[in-house]
């Protein structure tokens, strides 16, 4: 029981120094106007001048409540899986970088059950970062339906449902990957650019000349972006391509496999993570 309620304080503690740290809420507001202007801003604004590329207009169902599930999911691959790797790193290096690490664990029970309250604590921000993306959408798709006087549809619960639990995943999947950066390299900037250099240079550059390099085709299979565009494809209904920011081409893979690969990779990440951390000195 004193075990339990020891759990309990310390992921309280957790989520108050999450509350507290005002990088964090920037974080949350920079996700929610990313997805507004890629997701909305700029689609509608293509679609009333008329004025997109061939591959880039959207049709107005894809702005409407009807289609708002899908319209946000495609966004959790790309930017909004590269904030999380953001928060991560930040969460977790910055204890690195104010040398508050080795005083907390003086504390604390130990090590593992600290690394799992910050893990819970950061599994419940990414919980409120995907409500909030998938809140804010929701209401600027009825702004559309409402200006363009078009019936408010909403999709079914289930739609919803796989729709913020797709999302849920794939952002603690970035985040995770953002905590073992900064455990590996104890400290933030090394974590920042490494975790950036693989999500946005690596990864696209690699799927990029899969198409022509069969060696690189089977590896990309395997990439958190292709596992990510993978499970959202059910949702999004894209199969073949993504376009917009982050536009990936593909392979995709089957959503069940994307699905068993990326709680892998959320194993694999917590797990090095606490090997990591209980065996090397925190200095």
């Amino acid at each position: 029981m004193w075990r339990g309620l020891s759990a309990v304080g310390s992921l309280s503690a957790e989520l108050l120094l999450l509350r507290r740290r005002a990088a964090n809420w920037i974080l949350l507001a920079i996700a929610v106007v990313l997805t507004l202007f890629f997701a909305y801003v700029l689609p509608y604004y293509a679609y009333v001048s008329d004025s997109g590329a061939p591959g880039f207009r959207t049709e107005l169902s894809a702005l409407l409540p009807e289609g708002f599930v899908a319209t946000l999911a495609s966004g959790f691959p790309f930017y909004l899986g590269i904030l999380g790797l953001i928060l991560g790193v930040l969460v977790f290096g910055s204890e690195y970088g104010w040398a508050t690490l080795k005083t907390t664990l003086m504390q604390r029970p130990g090590r593992v059950r600290w690394l799992l309250a910050k893990l819970g604590a950061l599994a419940i921000a990414v919980v409120v970062a995907t409500v909030a993306v998938y809140a804010s959408g929701a209401l600027v798709s009825v702004a559309v339906a409402l200006r363009e006087g078009a019936a408010i549809t909403w999709p079914s619960a289930g739609e919803i449902l796989r729709g913020m639990g797709a999302g849920w995943l794939i952002m603690a999947l970035w985040t995770l990957l953002g905590v073992l950066l900064a455990v590996l390299s104890r400290g933030t900037a090394l974590a920042l650019g490494l975790g950036i250099l693989y999500g946005l240079v690596v990864e696209g550059l690699v799927s990029g000349f899969g198409n022509s390099i069969a060696l690189l085709h089977d590896v990309s299979l395997a990439f958190l972006r292709t596992n990510a565009y993978s499970l959202v494809a059910p949702l999004t209904g894209r199969t073949t391509e993504a376009g917009g920011p982050g536009v990936f081409n593909g392979p995709f893979v089957d959503p069940w496999q994307a699905l068993v690969v990326i709680a892998g990779y959320i194993v694999v990440f917590a797990g090095v993570s606490a090997v990591v951390l209980a065996r090397r000195d925190v200095t």
